[in-house]
């Protein structure tokens, strides 16, 4: 199954923030074992570059890159992105890159704002309920 994974849960894996961690981590664990085809926005790296900066790139080149498909979406997508109306650009274009690269669901922990996305959206915590019950 395709899933886009959204930064938010890329981020709490790089903090370990808690109480999201374990979920979030196990996502990307399923990624690492080829159980599940993990995909991330292209601006997702910018972003984790921009927030964390140089102690990220171990992380970034050593344990997401490899396990995920980069993903992006051109301007077409983005021009219709801009169309749906949610409220955060960012959100959107994570559902825009979701939509243009064939993800059956977004995983994130901002669920409500994906609500106008073309993909549904599932907290990690749902995903692997769902999907992966222990």
């Amino acid at each position: 199954m395709n899933v886009l994974i959204d930064a938010n849960v890329v981020f709490d894996v790089v903090e370990k923030r808690q109480p999201h961690y374990a979920a979030s981590n196990q996502v990307l664990c399923l990624c690492r074992r080829r159980v599940l085809a993990g995909m991330v926005a292209y601006h997702t790296i910018a972003n984790v570059f921009y927030q964390y900066g140089k102690p990220a790139v171990p992380f970034l080149k050593d344990s997401l890159l490899p396990h995920v498909r980069t993903v992006s979406a051109d301007s077409p997508v983005v021009i219709q992105a801009l169309a749906w109306g949610m409220t955060d650009f960012e959100d959107a274009l994570q559902a825009a890159a979701a939509r243009a690269n064939g993800a059956a669901f977004i995983i994130s922990r901002n669920v409500k704002d994906f609500r106008l996305s073309h993909v549904p959206a599932l907290t990690p915590s749902d995903y692997l309920a769902r999907f992966h019950p222990a």
